[in-house]
């Protein structure tokens, strides 16, 4: 058994079920009769059916990358690094992302925008910066070395 999914007056796919409507952007909301179906048998179309009201799916973050991947400074002197994200695929419906730091020191603090300060107080050590995504909680990690 044949379906044809139209929209207003124009098909849009033809098959056997199931039936996938392409084309729509992700987490759209499609209104009840937006799209109807009708079922095909020996080359006659029954009566349009409304379909009821669906959300597309949204794209789902498959990873995160950061660059750089080191940030260094020098014990005893303040500074400040840029780290940027990259969240996977480029068309990903949630790209949310938060920072975190480890371990937590007096002095030392990353921004939800990547920007990585230390004061002069900081101890020499490696300290790592992780960026986590909203969607999929996928990570990726830098590293700041302050040198003694």
């Amino acid at each position: 058994m044949s379906f044809k999914i139209y929209k207003g007056a124009t098909m849009v796919v033809e098959g056997a079920s199931p039936l996938a409507i392409t084309g729509i952007a992700p987490n759209t909301n499609v209104a009840t009769g937006d799209y109807q179906v009708v079922r095909v048998e020996n080359g006659k179309e029954s009566a349009k059916v409304d379909i009821p009201s669906f959300k597309t799916l949204p794209i789902a973050v498959t990873g995160v990358t950061l660059a750089p991947k080191t940030l260094s400074g020098t014990e005893g002197t303040a500074g400040s690094g840029q780290l940027t994200h990259a969240v996977a695929p480029a068309g990903a419906t949630n790209k949310a992302v938060t920072y975190s730091m480890a371990p937590t020191t007096a002095g030392l603090a990353v921004t939800n925008a990547g920007l990585v300060s230390w004061a002069d107080t900081v101890p020499a050590g490696a300290y790592t910066v992780t960026v986590k995504t909203t969607d999929q909680s996928k990570t990726d990690t830098a590293i700041l070395t302050i040198a003694p």
